[in-house]
C-alpha cells in the first residue's frame, strides 16, 4: 500500500499543519487520508457523508426520537405512498431486517399505516399517517439547513458541475454495486 504522490497544494497542506483547518479540526491523519492514499477518492465521499448524517440523524434522534431507518422509510414514503418494505429496500440499500424493526416501531408510533395489498395477499403495502405527514415536515428542514451549509462551499457552476459528476457516478452503479 503506497500512497500516491500529492500535488503542490496537497503538500504545502501538510507541510504547514497550522495553516490547515482539516489538520487543527480533525488531525494529521485526515489531511493523509483525504489526499495521500490510493483510496482517497472514495474517502473523501465517505467523509463527507459521515460528517453530514451521523451527527444530523443524531439531532433528528434526540429530538423527535427517529433513527436514520425510520426517517428514510417516513422521507421515501413522503415522497411516493403505498410502498412495500421491499421497494425502500431497495431504494437506500438499508438490509431487511432494519427496515422491518422500523417499520415496526413506525406503526407502533402512529406514524406510518400497513395495508395488504389487494393484489398480493403477502404483501403489505405502507403509507404515511397524518402523524407521519407532520413530523416529516418538522425534520426536512433541518436536513435542507445542513444540505444548504454543505453546499454553501461551492459557487453556482460547481453545484451543477457536482451535480452532474455524482448523477453520473449513480447512473453507473449498476455496473459495480454487485461486484465483490
Amino acid at each position: 500500500m503506497g500512497y500516491k504522490r500529492l500535488s503542490q497544494q496537497e503538500v504545502t497542506i501538510v507541510a504547514n499543519p497550522k495553516k490547515n483547518v482539516l489538520f487543527e479540526r480533525f488531525g494529521p491523519l485526515s489531511v493523509v487520508m483525504l489526499n495521500g492514499t490510493e483510496l482517497s477518492p472514495i474517502w473523501r465521499i465517505s467523509f463527507v457523508a459521515n460528517f453530514f448524517t451521523v451527527p444530523i440523524y443524531k439531532t433528528i434522534q434526540e429530538r423527535f426520537s427517529i433513527s436514520r431507518p425510520e426517517f428514510v422509510i417516513l422521507f421515501s414514503l413522503s415522497q411516493q405512498p403505498n410502498l412495500a418494505a421491499r421497494d425502500i429496500c431497495l431504494v437506500t440499500g438499508l438490509p431487511k431486517n432494519s427496515i422491518s424493526r422500523a417499520v415496526s416501531t413506525l406503526i407502533q408510533a402512529g406514524y406510518v399505516n400497513r395495508v395488504e395489498n389487494s393484489a398480493n395477499k403477502r404483501e403489505k403495502k405502507l403509507s404515511l399517517s397524518a402523524d407521519g405527514q407532520a413530523i416529516v415536515k418538522k425534520i426536512v428542514p433541518l436536513l435542507e439547513s445542513r444540505q444548504t451549509a454543505m453546499y454553501d462551499a461551492l459557487d453556482d457552476t460547481e453545484k451543477q458541475l457536482f451535480k452532474k459528476l455524482i448523477t453520473k457516478m449513480i447512473a453507473h452503479m449498476p455496473s459495480w454495486i454487485d461486484k465483490n
